[in-house]
């Protein structure tokens, strides 16, 4: 009697250990999914802070509406699967200014996330500021993205509150190319993931 007791003691201490265990795997994942979707909820083109490029008519001539790229990642938060999608585009445009659109999807098992989000920019001086984040620093580099190859690109580190987002905006044609975002510690481990460049219209890309 004592022995089959004991057995039941176990079993439910195993079930009540399993429960706990997947409550921290969806809080986990939870929280990363949206430290990731804040870093990219932002307002994508800003002139927050000088551009390191002119205003070289060669910079601007892929300025047009309509034109767009596309970006994907993926992510594994305690065995658990993240992608993500996005697409920046101009839709308007005028003289001085430009209206980019900004429209991601994020997807895991427990759900997912969609975010549009429009603003209109100074043409000539289109810089990238992910939104509550501060410019730590810059410095330049080479990205390979498989379907364009290698890429001089300007790397904009941001960080704020454990939450850092790094954005490579190709040195020639002023636009992302790839972007890595890390979330704070959380469970003793930080995570990341590396949204890249997979299909555009722009010339010069």
């Amino acid at each position: 009697m004592t022995s089959e007791i004991q057995m039941e003691t176990n079993q439910q201490s195993a079930k009540i250990s399993t429960t706990e265990k997947k409550i921290v795997i969806l809080v986990v994942v939870a929280v990363t999914a949206a430290v990731f979707a804040s870093a990219f909820s932002i307002t994508m083109l800003s002139s927050n802070h000088n551009a390191s490029q002119g205003t070289s008519p060669a910079i601007n001539s892929w300025i047009v509406k309509g034109a767009y790229a596309t970006y994907e990642g993926q992510t594994n938060v305690l065995g658990i699967s993240i992608s993500f999608n996005a697409k920046m585009e101009i839709v308007d445009l005028n003289a001085t200014q430009v209206e980019v659109q900004t429209a991601f999807n994020m997807s895991s098992p427990f759900g997912n996330q969609d975010n549009t989000t429009t603003t209109w920019v100074n043409r000539s001086n289109m810089t990238y500021q992910p939104e509550g984040l501060a410019l730590n620093s810059t410095y330049q580099t080479q990205v390979t993205i498989p379907s364009l190859g290698s890429i001089s690109c300007t790397a904009y580190v941001y960080n704020s509150q454990g939450i850092s987002a790094t954005y490579y905006v190709g040195n020639q044609i002023q636009w992302p190319v790839e972007m890595t975002m890390t979330s704070p510690m959380n469970g003793g481990q930080t995570y990341s993931i590396d949204i890249k460049l997979v299909n555009t219209n722009i010339k010069g890309l």
